[in-house]
């Protein structure tokens, strides 16, 4: 691969889950009540972030505070988005 999906040069995912099989991962994306995205990635996985990208500082703040309000799993976290091939839910 030689082409990913990204957002603006700089800017953050930040990933809240991953499936193993894209039915999952849309049925996840269209049931989630925060705006959110899949992804192939180059593991074979789909990733899903929020729908934006954020400045490294912004993505870091808001990850703590929606982890602290609940609003995002406890393991989600920050990403450059370098594994994620392309978007395949939700535009």
């Amino acid at each position: 691969m030689d082409q990913f999906e990204s957002g603006p040069f700089g800017h953050r995912h930040i990933q809240v889950k991953s499936f193993a099989d894209m039915e999952t991962a849309n049925a996840y994306v269209r049931s989630s009540s925060t705006p959110v995205s899949a992804y192939l990635a180059t593991n074979g996985w789909f990733a899903i972030t929020l729908r934006d990208t954020f400045e490294p500082d912004v993505a870091r703040t808001l990850v703590k505070e929606m982890k602290a309000r609940g609003a995002i799993p406890d393991d989600s976290f920050m990403t450059f988005g370098n594994i994620y091939v392309r978007k395949v839910c939700c535009w």
